[in-house]
C-alpha cells in the first residue's frame, strides 16, 4: 500500500521504508519480496498516471485553441517525436524508473501520450523500479553508511 501512495504521492518515500526493512536485518528472500511487492505497487500506481496522459494528451491535440504557451507548444512536439519512436520511448522509460531522471511521474504520462502499450510500460517499469529497489536495499550493507 505504501508503495502505491508513494507512486502518486511525491512526498512518501519508499526508498526510505525499503532502507528502514533492510536495516533491520531482515531475511534476503523476504528482502527480494519486499523489492518486487513495492515495485509492483509502484507501477499499478504509475499505470494511473500512464493512462491518464494517454487521453489528457490525445483530448489536448485534438481541440483548437487559439494561443498556445511555448511550454505547451514544446510539449506537444515531444510528444508527437517520440510518439514514432517506440524504441527511444521504451529505454526512455527504463532508464528513468532506474534513475528516477527524469521524473518517472512524467515519464509514464508521456509514455501513455507515446502510445506505448500498458504491458510493455508496465513490465519495463517494473523491472527498472526493481533494479532501483535493489540498489537502494545494498546501502546498509556498504560499509561507512
Amino acid at each position: 500500500m505504501l508503495a502505491f501512495v508513494s507512486a502518486l504521492v511525491p512526498l512518501v518515500s519508499i526508498e526510505l521504508a525499503l532502507v528502514g526493512a533492510a536495516a533491520t536485518g531482515t531475511s534476503g528472500r523476504l528482502l527480494v519480496a519486499q523489492v518486487l511487492v513495492a515495485a509492483a505497487g509502484q507501477m499499478v500506481g504509475k499505470s494511473c498516471f500512464f493512462l491518464g496522459g494517454r487521453t489528457v494528451f490525445v483530448h489536448s491535440t485534438r481541440r483548437k485553441r487559439p494561443r498556445r504557451s511555448r511550454s505547451a507548444q514544446w510539449l506537444e512536439r515531444l510528444v508527437a517525436r517520440a510518439a514514432g519512436r517506440r524504441r527511444a520511448a521504451a529505454v526512455t522509460v527504463f532508464v528513468s524508473a532506474v534513475t528516477g531522471l527524469p521524473p518517472f511521474a512524467l515519464v509514464s504520462a508521456l509514455a501513455g501520450a507515446w502510445r506505448l502499450r500498458l504491458p510493455s510500460f508496465f513490465a519495463l517499469g517494473l523491472v527498472g523500479r526493481s533494479a532501483r529497489f535493489a540498489g537502494v536495499l545494498l546501502v546498509p550493507q556498504v560499509p561507512g553508511w
